[in-house]
């Protein structure tokens, strides 16, 4: 989620596999395929890069957008204006139409082909019957399923053939309360409210099928209470918005063992306040996460770049860099944001994408390697944009110890 993009959406306030692996996957448009290990193709290796000393793994990060600006709930001022705009909420989930962008999505996915990806703000939307206390005392409670947006992605994706499965996933914000769906304050026990409406969000890693992918050492956690963004809504309850992180150990076919690593960092912190809430949650994912004994590669929503669009903006990749951590990502093309459309179907241009925060670190740039990145999703598919975000795949040599990236 772009920092720019505050007042539209509050992330967390949360390819097809071949049978065969020596298939040539689809480049990029206007590279030149070439079949490397594992069946994974590329534009030819840069200069001086000797491939054989590791395995060419395909990396993406994907922030498939929520469903809905919570924006105005967070910030109405009294219970008949939370109610109202928890309404809107749940029929703008409706209007962005997930069924049909997750269509799209997995069409991304199939083309790249990553091998691993890092999902971010795979909302759980559910219903249940009215209840203030669920708000009030931040204890959902909610069982209907409305849209479960991992489920619904990952059901496109495996729709022709099982080509890609959830290695690991975490809970982050979880948050439930009466909405007036209808619209009228007039119908409803409690100011018009017709149902409660519940959103969990979830950040995950999926990896692709018949790879010969092996996943091991998973761990995760929310960022300590110190480093989480607190609100208070409707005048009388703070909300505190959970966000963590997810972390694998994975071999790729012959690669060596490296750790994978997925982030969604704040979005909606006063990115004047140094160290600003997001730069605190950079720091702390280094310092549960990272590993130079083995490669190792870290992709998410850092809602940051250096330079940011803003002041402040850059504070979280800085911490990064000033951690040893190195872009394999890209800029070019941008990736971030669709503005100004409620629905992701009407209105929205490529014009909107001005500036970079999903980013593809490694701290071990000795032993990682990028040999292409592109971006995906900076077009329409079936009438909508995929998310408000474009997706970013990278193209990396994971080398063995020793191999180095050079030849």
């Amino acid at each position: 989620m772009s920092s720019t993009s505050a007042t539209r959406v509050l992330g967390s306030v949360a390819a097809a596999g071949l049978v065969s692996a020596v298939l040539v996957s689809a480049p990029p448009a206007g590279a030149t395929a070439m079949t490397v290990s594992g069946g994974v193709s590329a534009k030819p290796a840069a200069a001086g890069v000797n491939t054989s000393a590791g395995e060419v793994v395909r990396v993406m990060t994907r922030n498939i957008f929520l469903g809905a600006d919570l924006g105005p709930a967070f910030r109405s001022p009294g219970i008949a204006e939370f109610i109202a705009a928890n309404g809107e909420i749940l029929r703008q989930v409706k209007a962005t139409n997930m069924p049909v962008r997750s269509k799209g999505l997995a069409k991304e996915i199939r083309q790249a082909k990553p091998d691993i990806i890092g999902l971010q703000e795979g909302a759980l939307w559910r219903t249940g019957p009215v209840n203030a206390d669920a708000a009030l005392n931040q204890q959902p409670v909610a069982k209907k399923i409305y849209q479960d947006f991992v489920e619904l992605l990952l059901k496109r994706l495996n729709s022709r053939q099982k080509t890609y499965k959830l290695a690991y996933m975490t809970p982050e914000f979880d948050f439930e309360a009466p909405a007036d769906v209808d619209g009228n304050p007039d119908t409803g026990p409690l100011f018009g409210a017709d149902k409660n409406g519940r959103l969990t969000m979830r950040d995950a890693i999926l990896i692709r099928r018949g790879q010969g992918i092996q996943v091991k050492g998973k761990k995760g956690n929310s960022f300590s209470d110190a480093n989480l963004f607190k609100v208070k809504v409707a005048g009388i309850t703070e909300v505190q918005v959970l966000r963590g992180w997810q972390s694998v150990k994975v071999k790729v076919r012959n690669s060596p063992w490296f750790r994978f690593t997925n982030v969604h960092l704040e979005a909606f912190d006063d990115r004047e306040v140094r160290p600003s809430i997001r730069a605190r949650q950079a720091q702390e994912l280094v310092d549960k996460t990272k590993t130079t004994r083995i490669p190792a590669v870290t992709v998410g929503d850092f809602n940051s770049d250096y330079p940011g669009l803003v002041p402040g903006d850059e504070q979280a990749y800085l911490v990064m860099k000033r951690n040893g951590y190195r872009s394999v990502g890209t800029r070019n093309p941008m990736s971030c944001c669709i503005e100004g459309s409620y629905n992701l179907k009407d209105g929205g241009s490529k014009k909107d994408f001005d500036h970079r925060v999903d980013q593809i670190f490694t701290p071990t740039p000795d032993r990682v390697k990028r040999l292409d990145s592109w971006v995906t999703g900076r077009s329409k598919h079936n009438g909508y944009w995929d998310s408000d975000h474009a997706g970013v795949v990278s193209e990396l040599l994971i080398t063995r110890p020793g191999a180095g990236a050079r030849g």
